[in-house]
């Protein structure tokens, strides 16, 4: 307990740290959240004009308008950029000033991680919600605190998700000179499965038992199908069941992957 609460206090001044380097360039994180939001508007807006046009889709107008409204919102939140800093740490032989200090590298990435997510949100939420408002009578609103609730658990999850997957790319790095075409690969394959480009409900339907189970939906697509609507609650229970237990195995993936590279890691200094 002692070296959790050790930890996490380490953590929060880390944090805390990053946020007030970071501030510097708050200016930039207005433009990239502009950049971010600008692709999820132009969706929105082909969608609801070929719906207009009597395009025959499983999904209505309200689900879709709420879907894009929430896309950049949830893929700022649960994202992860650290698979070529960490490679870069393991090949460049950075990692070795860190094997001497009391916390762990990845626990800097976390820290990093967490203060961009802060900044970034404080510039991308009112964008959000200026469009929330333009579009407020064709958008699914939960009456009730519960949905919310879980929505935001499973942000958590699925932010958990995706950083691990992304430890055991860089973590490659052990071993792999480069890891740059696995990682632009990931985020290839993850933009069409996680529902970041399209909703996984406009999918075929031959497709459908793969789509629903397979791991990046949990990054995306489900967090934000909890508010567009759709699910009942089963679905909702199972869906986080299913969440849960890929954090669970990709932890414990990310975590032996980890823990081989650095028996097997060797640098000046190491």
């Amino acid at each position: 307990m002692n070296t959790v609460v050790r930890t996490l206090r380490v953590l929060r001044r880390m944090t805390a740290a990053q946020i007030v380097q970071a501030s510097i360039y708050r200016g930039a994180w207005t433009i990239f959240m502009v950049a971010n939001i600008c692709v999820p508007i132009i969706s929105l807006l082909i969608w609801r004009t070929a719906i207009a046009n009597g395009a025959r889709l499983p999904i209505d107008e309200r689900y879709v308008t709420t879907y894009f409204v929430l896309l950049s919102f949830v893929t700022m939140a649960t994202s992860s950029w650290m698979a070529g800093f960490l490679a870069e740490s393991i090949r460049l032989g950075k990692l070795s000033s860190w094997m001497a200090r009391p916390v762990s590298l990845l626990l800097s990435f976390v820290a990093n991680n967490l203060s961009e997510k802060v900044l970034k949100l404080i510039a991308l939420v009112p964008m959000i919600g200026v469009l929330w408002w333009i579009f407020r009578d064709s958008m699914n609103i939960p009456a009730g605190p519960g949905r919310w609730a879980v929505f935001a658990v499973s942000i958590v999850l699925g932010a958990i998700l995706v950083f691990t997957i992304d430890i055991m790319i860089g973590a490659l790095a052990f071993w792999m000179d480069d890891v740059t075409a696995l990682a632009q690969a990931r985020e290839i394959i993850a933009g069409v499965l996680s529902g970041a480009v399209v909703p996984l409900a406009l999918m075929p339907d031959w497709s459908r038992g793969f789509i629903d189970h397979q791991p990046f939906r949990f990054t995306v697509s489900f967090p934000v199908e909890i508010v567009a609507g759709g699910l009942s609650g089963h679905e909702l229970l199972v869906g986080l069941g299913i969440q849960a237990g890929y954090v669970v195995v990709f932890g414990i993936l990310a975590r032996l992957v980890w823990a081989a590279g650095m028996r097997a890691y060797s640098a000046v200094g190491a």
